[in-house]
């Protein structure tokens, strides 16, 4: 007798984002998700929706909250209840697009960090010219030591491998290639590096890293959010500006390539970012994210969920 696949329950946090939680609900029910995957919403009464499971909170934690003080006086906050839901393995994903300092804290205090992880970390997959680069830490710490570098270095290389990679190679994102740059945290950073157990590549300028020459880039996350922002922006310039000078006609036939161009380009292509080294799978969304882009990172948590990525960490 065979046995019925395990079902994937993901949760979303459809407040405090820059978008109506109504849009939010519209554009998860319209995607076409395998039957074993389960939603389970969580936001306040008057959103409640039949057609998804959903869990009702009595408070939200808006963007321009104090991390720490919402996390400790809104318990009752989408946010929080979301995270005791994946605590509790009543889901085994959990998606928000809410404050980012407060996601990352209250996952640190709900869901509490691995083991040997100092620091949890913010990754993002961005596009290259031969296959997406693991991005981390893009925002949950704005500071970072030599250490901390290397646990991220270690979580994203934990990620691609994950991912099918056998061997991921590393760069340090720096303002230039020769090992004497940048600050005395990435100068020693770099010499860690060097000494293993990883593949470095040194460090990679911003203009580097579209290459797809490594498959992992550790940036603190004030350098790295920069870097992802500025990248999505150029980005839906470019896709602007081909847009709107093209002729009509010349549109039709350059359809194919402009459309294989925006789902390279586009970040409402890429999942929301990875918060890696907590125990428990939580995908942050930007809270500018469309209501597609947030809808996008439902398949991307399902994924990691199905692949065990926590057990990747050795847990």
């Amino acid at each position: 007798m065979l046995l019925e696949p395990k079902k994937i329950r993901i949760g979303i946090d459809i407040m405090g984002s820059d978008n109506a939680p109504d849009a939010l609900l519209d554009a998860v029910q319209a995607l076409q998700l395998p039957d074993r995957v389960e939603l389970t919403a969580v936001g306040t009464p008057d959103y409640e929706s039949s057609s998804l499971h959903y869990v009702c909170a009595q408070e939200v934690i808006h963007m321009d909250d104090s991390p720490l003080t919402a996390v400790r006086k809104k318990k009752n906050s989408s946010l929080c209840i979301g995270l005791r839901l994946l605590k509790e393995k009543t889901i085994d994903a959990f998606i928000s697009a809410g404050n980012t300092g407060a996601l990352v804290s209250a996952s640190k205090v709900i869901l509490g960090n691995l083991p040997k992880i100092l620091r949890p970390a913010l990754l993002a997959l961005m596009p290259t010219k031969k296959k997406p680069v693991a991005v981390l830490d893009v925002g949950a710490n704005i500071e970072a030591k030599a250490a901390h570098l290397l646990q991220f270095a270690a979580m994203g290389a934990a990620y691609q491998k994950a991912r099918g990679i056998q061997n991921p190679i590393i760069g340090l994102l720096n303002i230039g290639s020769e090992k004497i740059k940048g600050t005395s945290e990435l100068r020693r950073a770099y010499e860690e590096l060097q000494k293993g157990p990883f593949h470095f590549a040194g460090n990679i300028e911003g203009t580097s890293v579209f290459n797809g020459d490594v498959d992992v880039l550790i940036a603190d996350g004030f350098t790295g959010n920069i870097f992802l922002k500025t990248a999505e922006g150029i980005a839906s310039l470019i896709l602007d500006r081909l847009y709107t000078h093209i002729p009509p006609l010349e549109l039709q036939k350059l359809a194919p390539h402009l459309n294989d161009l925006h789902r390279s380009l586009h970040y409402a292509e890429y999942p929301g970012a990875l918060l890696s080294g907590v125990r428990g799978i939580v995908i942050k969304c930007h809270g500018y994210s469309t209501p597609r882009a947030f809808a996008n990172a439902i398949p991307g948590a399902a994924k990691l969920v199905q692949e065990n990525f926590i057990s990747s960490f050795g847990i």
